[in-house]
């Protein structure tokens, strides 16, 4: 069985409820009250790690805002994450390496390639010239009234490359098992920021075997 180095983490983003920000020792801190914190690995606060977590109870906890927000407390986003790393639609994939890398078989193995390019450029592969989807071709362009639409369009169309390049790829493999092999992969939502210059999206990556994975993610 083929496996693969992990660098894709699902990683399950706790539902919150209410968010207020607080002073604490001189410091700028959030209040937060979601569904269950019990779990808690860590705190993003503008896509930047909380340097410190306190867990109230099971519904509250506090997080400190980063060094850069402490003089200047413009918080524009908040995930709380959890150390159950999930496939669903809750989850929320990041790229890592750990201390200790993993490997991944399975709909973890499919998820992981298909992502890997979706956001490849064509002649970034040194073996394969022709790989990539370009999802990321326009993010961080400038457009005109249209850019949202214009970018969900784009994706849309990266989806469907990157499932038609991947069905080539394991069509000259037999040795692929079905868990790992791509029957479909379809774009659910998506949901532009301006502001931001980032794109929201849910994917549903189906194997042959019939398992699926909805995963969201932000790029």
């Amino acid at each position: 069985m083929a496996v693969d180095f992990q660098t894709v983490h699902p990683q399950e983003a706790i539902r919150l409820n209410k968010i207020r920000m607080r002073t604490v020792g001189g410091l700028k801190v959030l209040d937060i009250i979601g569904s269950d914190f019990r779990a808690v690995d860590e705190v993003q606060i503008n896509e930047a790690q909380s340097p410190d977590i306190i867990v109230l109870s099971k519904t509250r906890l506090l997080a400190q805002l980063p060094d850069a927000l402490q003089s200047n407390p413009d918080v524009q986003s908040v995930n709380v994450l959890s150390k159950t790393l999930t496939i669903s639609l809750k989850s929320l994939l990041r790229f890592r390496i750990g201390d200790t890398p993993g490997k991944v078989v399975g709909i973890l193995r499919l998820l992981q390639l298909f992502v890997k390019i979706l956001i490849s450029d064509a002649g970034s592969d040194i073996f394969n010239k022709d790989l990539g989807a370009g999802a990321l071709t326009n993010l961080g362009s400038s457009f005109g009234e249209d850019e949202g639409q214009n970018i969900k369009a784009d994706f849309t169309i990266a989806v469907d490359r990157t499932a038609r390049q991947i069905v080539a790829i394991q069509s000259r493999n037999s040795g692929i098992p079905r868990d790992e092999r791509l029957l479909s992969a379809k774009l659910l939502g998506t949901t532009f920021s301006r502001s931001t210059a980032s794109l929201f999206v849910t994917v549903e990556v189906v194997s042959q075997d019939g398992t699926p994975a909805r995963v969201n993610l932000e790029v």
